[in-house]
């Protein structure tokens, strides 16, 4: 299939949650601060902060210079059978221009997938079952959140939009559910964190007047979400 996704609009089409290692950020401690009786932190005379070896504290004011900085970026993956899209944020501590702790995470992960469904048919493919078998190991991290119910599986079926709008509607839920159940039935992938939907013809990702993009847009979009 011709790889003719971007990263507009790949990063609409949304979403597949995973962590990676955690660095300083979450655990991060300094001395405490000492505060007066209503919870104001007192001062120095030269405007400093007045800190308490006595209490250890995850308290970082802005008003004492530190500063978290958040950003976000995408990176895309574009695969012969769909596209992998990233939206990783790296968050900063810093005090005065030095880096106190850093963490980086993946925080959406999608998996977009063209599955080969005939037309005006939910029934899944050798070809497509190969993908959603490369999906199923991809899960293998998630699986300990996901028997927590820290995290969850969206699936949402799309079509091309040859045809009457509600009956496409129609058609991409039975889409995603044939996905879901094959995740259950193969894949282990309990049932009660999969939440299923359809979306119709909504959001194209490629042009509907060819068949190569009728084609992109009858997918598959299996997200892992934090809850």
């Amino acid at each position: 299939m011709s790889q003719i996704f971007n990263k507009s609009a790949i990063a609409l089409a949304m979403a597949f949650a995973a962590s990676l290692p955690a660095y300083a950020v979450d655990n991060l401690t300094v001395d405490g601060y000492a505060k007066s009786s209503d919870g104001e932190i007192w001062m120095s005379g030269s405007g400093d902060c007045v800190r308490t070896v006595y209490q250890d504290s995850k308290e970082l004011p802005e008003a004492c210079g530190y500063k978290k900085v958040e950003k976000e970026s995408v990176e895309v993956a574009n695969q012969p059978t769909g596209a992998e899209v990233s939206i990783v944020k790296d968050t900063e501590v810093t005090k005065g221009g030095e880096v106190l702790a850093a963490k980086s995470e993946v925080v959406t992960d999608t998996f977009i997938k063209n599955l080969e469904f005939g037309f005006d048919s939910a029934e899944l493919s050798a070809a497509d079952k190969a993908q959603l078998d490369e999906v199923i190991a991809q899960l293998e991290p998630h699986r300990s959140l996901l028997r927590q119910n820290i995290e969850h599986v969206n699936v949402i079926g799309y079509t091309d939009s040859t045809g009457p709008e509600a009956y496409n509607q129609k058609l991409s839920e039975r889409r995603a559910q044939a996905v879901a159940d094959y995740l259950v039935n193969v894949g282990g992938v309990r049932r009660e964190v999969l939440r299923v939907e359809g979306r119709g013809e909504a959001d194209p990702i490629a042009d509907n007047s060819t068949e190569e993009g009728r084609k992109a847009n009858r997918r598959v979009v299996i997200e892992v979400v934090k809850d």
